[in-house]
């Protein structure tokens, strides 16, 4: 059986999701993410060579990607975080 996927990595941070389906055995066939921090993007830019970013999550439309099989997401973490304002959910970047 193959395990090729088409990826969605939203929220993606450094890419642990995508570096957990690697590391099961899965090859990623058409993979794209989504961040917002600079250091973030530059950082999964740097692990993953064929990812492409697919910009912030709120102008990503179905449409305008191949066929998804999979969507990863992590929260947006920064206001729950203890090395930021700890806003909480009235945060701007985590409500």
């Amino acid at each position: 059986m193959t395990k090729e996927i088409n990826l969605l990595d939203l929220f993606s941070g450094m890419g642990g999701f995508a570096k957990g389906f690697h590391d099961a055995g899965f090859t990623i066939k058409n993979h794209y993410f989504s961040d917002i921090e600079p250091n973030a993007i530059a950082n999964y830019k740097n692990n993953f060579k064929n990812a492409h970013y697919a910009g912030p999550v709120n102008f990503i439309r179905g449409a305008s990607l191949p066929k998804v099989d999979v969507i990863t997401f992590g929260s947006p973490c920064q206001d729950f975080s203890i090395a930021g304002q700890r806003s909480g959910l009235d945060g701007t970047r985590s409500s």
